[in-house]
This record gives C-alpha cells, structure tokens and sequence, in this order.
C-alpha cells in the first residue's frame, strides 16, 4: 500500500501489514544502527515450548487489562509458528536489527487527525541490555502525523528497551526532515529525522501507558509520557520524554502499527533469540471534552528474517469482535539460556 510520505519511509511493506509500512526502532546511546537486512524490512510470524506456557502468556491480563472482562468479550488463544515443524536456522550474514513480532492499531479519528494517543502496553520478559555491545529486545508502537489538510506527512514512535538494574530506556522519535528535537538528536537511524530517549524506573510484568500528545500551546511540539498504570488506585507518575518538533502544524493518525524487535548485537541465527513475553492492549485517546475512546489492535504474528525458525503463542481478547488486549510469548528455535 502506497502512501504520500513513502519518501521518508524507504522500507518495504512487511508482508502481513495492511497498514503503512513498520517503522524500525532507532538504536539508542547514540550509535546508528546499521546492517539492516531486505528480509527484516518485508516480512511477518512464531509457536512456543517452555515459554510459551498459558501462565506466561496470560501474565499480562493480570495487570489491569484494558477494558473489564464480560459476557461480551472473547478470549482467543492460538500459536504463532509460521511453519508445521520450525527448526533452528542459520545466516550467512549477521543482522541488526531483526523485526520479530507486529500488530495493527485503529482508532476513530475526525478528519484532520487526533490531539492525543496513549499505547498500553506490558514487558513481562525480555532482554535486559548492559552495554552498546549487548543485543536488547524493543516494544514500540508507531503513530502518524497529518499536515492540516489531514493527509499523512510523516511517522514516529514511541517505545520501551528494558535495561539492567530496574531501569527502562523510553524512545521517542521522528523519521524525516519535518522534525528536530532540540534536547535530543538531529538524526533517525542515521537519516534525517529527531529522537530523544529517557531512562525510567522499570519492572518486568507491570503495565505502562506510553502518550503522544499535541502541546495545547504549539500544534508544532508533540510531547512524549510513560506512566506506571499497573495498579489503576495508585498510579505512578506520568513522566514526561522530551518533546519533538515539527515544522508545520500537525495532528496524529487514527491508526499505524507497532512491533517488537531484536536490537543491539548483531545475530546469525535463530538461536541467539531469546525468550520475550508481554503484551500491547488497544490504544486510546480523549476528546476535548475529556471523554475516552478505545480502539481496536490486531495482532499481524511473527515476522522478519527468522519467522519460520521462532515459536510461540499468543491469546486475544475482543470485545464486541474488536481486539482489545494481544499477549504473547516466543524465542527462537534452539536458544539456550547461558549459567
């Protein structure tokens, strides 16, 4: 699917995407990331074994799900393999980043676009990175700007890399020569672009709403926060990351994608993924008067240059048939914990 700001996007279209195009995730601690491979720009997939336990993908809808559980609502579980017997796969190249697991988000939107979006979302295992030599594992989601006239004019995210001693790195960035972030960096993936990054407190298992927000002041600043939400009777603080610019005035998309990525060291095979589980509940945004509307996810599976060579499962909650909550567990086929 073709879009007008293609130009600033020169990946392909993942294969499973019926959205734009997934957006990969900047490499944070100032180094660019490079070696990025075709099949990590193209492609979606996965099945689990001993991570993929009902316990581990279940984990987050114990953390305040997005939306009461009723008679309404379904619950789906199902596995993520790409293939009838994944094996252990090994490249010539060595990679980074690798793109592993996507989902698509919707939301009601007037013409010219939303002033706000807050993403849900859960880490409940991942990799823990240590060093800019170390691989870490990336839950992000995408958001789309409009120019006035509400047609698309450029992408960002907004997402978590969980790193070590209880701390998270919070990514919020732009890709094109349409952003600047004066207390960040003048660049996106080594490209034009801006991006900023904020270092949290963080726990594995607990649920966070990361917002992108238009500044009531100045249409041209989008401001970035992450909130502990796990506990809905004492919420942590909303923290603020930084602000990107844009240089005309700006309202977001209704609906983008998201992702979870293998970042850092580059890998060769699939073994050197390690196990991942969390989950991405549906987006919501507030009107001008206050009033909070829910959207819709959907999980597009496992994808990237090791899809056939993951395993996993995932289980989806839908209310009224619309997805409201994904989780889901995989690694790749042969990983061995190191003692």
């Amino acid at each position: 699917m073709s879009i007008e700001c293609s130009q600033f996007f020169p990946q392909k279209i993942p294969e499973f995407f019926v959205e734009p195009p997934m957006l990969p995730s900047v490499n944070v601690t100032g180094e660019q990331r490079s070696g990025q491979s075709e099949e990590h720009r193209s492609s979606p997939q996965l099945r689990a074994h001993t991570i993929g336990s009902d316990a581990a993908v279940s984990r987050s809808r114990r953390n305040a799900p997005s939306v009461p559980i009723s008679s309404a609502n379904t619950t789906e579980t199902s596995r993520l393999d790409r293939v009838s017997d994944p094996k252990l796969e090994i490249k010539k190249e060595a990679t980074s980043p690798n793109g592993l697991y996507g989902v698509t988000y919707s939301l009601s939107a007037p013409g010219s676009g939303l002033s706000n979006i807050t993403f849900p979302m859960s880490i409940d295992e991942g990799l823990q990175r240590k060093s800019s030599k170390d691989a870490g594992i990336y839950y992000a989601m995408q958001f789309g700007v409009n120019n006035e006239e509400g047609k698309p004019l450029a992408r960002g995210y907004i997402g978590m890399q969980p790193r070590e001693d209880g701390k998270a790195l919070i990514v919020f960035s732009g890709s094109g020569s349409h952003f600047n972030a004066p207390q960040g960096r003048s660049e996106f993936d080594g490209g034009k672009g801006a991006s900023n990054s904020t270092l949290v407190d963080f726990k594995f298992g607990n649920k966070y709403n990361l917002t992108v927000e238009l500044d009531s002041e100045d249409p041209h600043k989008l401001k970035g926060f992450v909130q502990d939400v796990t506990d809905p009777d004492n919420l942590g603080p909303k923290q603020h990351v930084k602000d990107i610019y844009v240089d005309q005035k700006v309202a977001l998309s209704g609906s983008e994608s998201g992702f979870v990525e293998h970042y850092g060291s580059k890998i060769s095979r699939s073994s050197q993924i390690a196990p991942t589980s969390g989950g991405f509940f549906a987006p919501f945004t507030r009107d001008d008067k206050g009033d909070v509307k829910v959207g819709e996810i959907k999980s597009n599976g496992l994808y990237g240059r090791y899809r056939n060579s993951m395993v996993g499962k995932q289980l989806v909650i839908k209310e009224a048939g619309k997805g409201k909550e994904v989780s889901f567990s995989f690694q790749g086929v042969g990983y061995e914990k190191k003692i």
